[in-house]
């Protein structure tokens, strides 16, 4: 009989298991340290998405905000009466209202799903939402609607203006078109009009009838040569649907009757506002839009965001957090482990109307 070597009879099943074993050990042991590293990537990755988020934010509203209420060096307005047909809040009611902001308190503080649709009624809203905005804006978001300068643009001076003309001229219309808002105003008056059409230097506005509070129809204030002129822009902030239906901050500006939407920051929940009211221009306290009882008087606004990670970005010891609250109110989410974070800022509106 043949003897095999001790070396040639190969492992024992005992010694193949435990092979086995020492490497099952050995892979889970790498799939741990490749999960752990890849949890503290996505949570460090969706914690620079929000910091980046939130100093876009900041840039992007904050001027919206302080830029309020400017229609040149008056605030005494002279609008026209026409303004009140087929456009949106606070342009629509600034004959009877004189207002430049204007806002819309959510009554839905459950985020029912990621992404969750825009609502579809204005009637989730206190004020009830103005018709021209339903469809754009999810349940749990409030709107921020803003009167004021185009952003970037700079009075320019009237150059030939008559009261009984539906036109003037300035010294530079760039960038102004058919469409748009604009202000004439001499310090110690303004009249917001829409623009009809634009001519080299020449703007020609509409016109109609009516009155404000103490003048005349129209245009039919006299304004001298050298008043400025400002292209006025009135636009909405809200969270709705943005591209591929991911939840977005988006703007919206106000051109005629219709707006357009745009999405700016992906990524964002919802969105609260806050409204400082008091006297002589001093905010004595901050309330909801459902609380404000005259838009004129707003003198400072305070907006929180809810901003989300990537899906599994929560790294908690003990819960996945599924509320939070934003400017004094409690939002529930869902349950998805994605880090979340509550951004709020304030600023000072620039002027208003009383």
């Amino acid at each position: 009989m043949k003897n095999t070597s001790l070396y040639q009879r190969g492992l024992s099943i005992v010694e193949f298991m435990i092979a086995i074993a020492i490497g099952l050990f050995l892979i889970g042991s790498l799939l741990a340290v490749f999960l752990a590293q890849t949890q503290t990537y996505t949570t460090t990755a969706s914690q620079g998405f929000t910091q980046n988020a939130e100093n876009a934010i900041s840039a992007m509203i904050t001027p919206y905000i302080r830029g309020a209420g400017f229609a040149g060096c008056a605030t005494t307005i002279y609008a026209l009466s026409n303004l009140n047909a087929g456009t949106s809040a606070p342009l629509s009611l600034i004959n009877t209202t004189p207002s430049m902001v204007m806002g819309y308190q959510a009554n839905t503080t459950t985020i029912a799903q990621h992404n969750a649709a825009n609502s579809a009624t204005g009637s989730g809203w206190l004020p009830t939402l103005d018709s021209t905005l339903v469809g754009n804006v999810e349940p749990t978001s409030d709107v921020l609607v803003l009167l004021g300068p185009i952003p970037g643009s700079y009075p320019t001076g009237v150059t030939t203006y008559s009261s009984s003309s539906s036109s003037f001229t300035v010294q530079s219309a760039s960038g102004v078109s058919a469409g748009q808002f604009g202000s004439i105003s001499d310090c110690a008056k303004a009249s917001i009009f829409l623009t009809t059409s634009v001519s080299g230097t020449t703007i020609t506005h509409v016109s109609g009838s009516g009155t404000f509070t103490n003048a005349a129809s129209d245009l039919a204030v006299n304004y001298p040569i050298g008043a400025q002129f400002i292209p006025m822009q009135q636009t909405a902030f809200f969270v709705g649907q943005g591209l591929g239906n991911e939840s977005s901050l988006m703007i919206a500006t106000l051109n005629g009757s219709s707006w357009t939407v745009s999405p700016l920051i992906p990524g964002v929940d919802t969105m609260k506002v806050l409204y400082g009211i008091g006297s002589n221009g001093v905010p004595t306290q901050y309330v909801s839009a459902g609380s404000v009882t005259n838009w004129g008087e707003i003198y400072a606004i305070r907006i929180g965001f809810l901003i989300e990670g990537q899906s599994g970005s929560g790294n908690y010891s003990n819960a996945n957090p599924t509320q939070f609250t934003i400017l004094g109110q409690t939002i529930t989410v869902p349950a998805d482990n994605r880090l979340r974070h509550v951004f709020e800022l304030g600023a000072n509106v620039r002027n208003t109307i009383s």
